[in-house]
């Protein structure tokens, strides 16, 4: 049963009060109150707000797993430390031929359309090459595409990424000359939670429409 239904079915249990009640009693005002109840849950009911739609994958709105790394410029930090601020949470590598490439012009596009908003957000990568992602490689990337003063870089400790990895399932496979690996981006609110899964070929222009919704959000 609906809830404005529900609510009209207590309405009737209370209005229908006692033959004989004295008129102004106990029933009559109960009755009152129970309309009154009756409307306003049903105009919660009516008036509550639709499910927020973003793109790429829905996820369940759990918890991002936890880590702290050490990103290219030495800085350690951990995902805790963006609490407050959308993420978009990348994996990828400098020397990547395809898929990092799109990720990070897209991101690019992404922070051109936020505009001022850029500020409330925060890009991540997560490294899949620790080996060939140095410091200065990771600069320069970053510089290519304009993400220096905006993207969170993490390229260690080198023992610590596998376990990073996994906890997002990702693939790695650094066995091969140029690494191999799933191509994935989440996204996660300023509570820490996944809320969507993404990949190289999303959309800019949704991405910023998403990103300015998780902004709108409460902390």
């Amino acid at each position: 049963m609906s809830a404005p239904a529900q609510s009209l079915s207590l309405w009737r249990r209370v209005a229908g009060g006692r033959a004989g009640a004295r008129p102004g009693g106990p029933v009559v005002w109960l009755s009152a109150v129970a309309i009154g109840l009756a409307l306003a849950i049903g105009a919660l009911w009516y008036l509550r707000p639709a499910p927020v739609e973003l793109p790429g994958t829905p996820l369940d709105g759990t918890p991002a797993p936890q880590f702290r790394l050490i990103d290219h410029r030495g800085v350690e930090l951990g995902l805790a430390d963006f609490r407050g601020k959308p993420v978009v949470l990348a994996f990828m590598y400098t020397n990547c031929p395809d898929v990092c490439k799109l990720t990070a012009a897209g991101l690019h596009q992404t922070v051109e359309l936020l505009g001022a908003d850029a500020a409330r957000v925060q890009l991540v990568a997560v490294s899949v090459d620790p080996s060939g992602d140095d410091p200065g490689s990771v600069r320069r990337f970053l510089g290519r595409y304009n993400l220096g003063e905006r993207m969170v870089y993490f390229t260690g400790p080198a023992q610590s990424l596998p376990a990073v990895w996994q906890a997002y399932y990702l693939y790695v496979d650094t066995s091969v000359k140029e690494d191999a690996h799933t191509d994935a981006i989440y996204l996660i609110d300023k509570q820490g939670r996944e809320r969507s899964l993404l990949h190289s070929d999303f959309d800019p222009d949704e991405l910023a429409a998403a990103l300015r919704t998780l902004v709108g959000e409460p902390a």
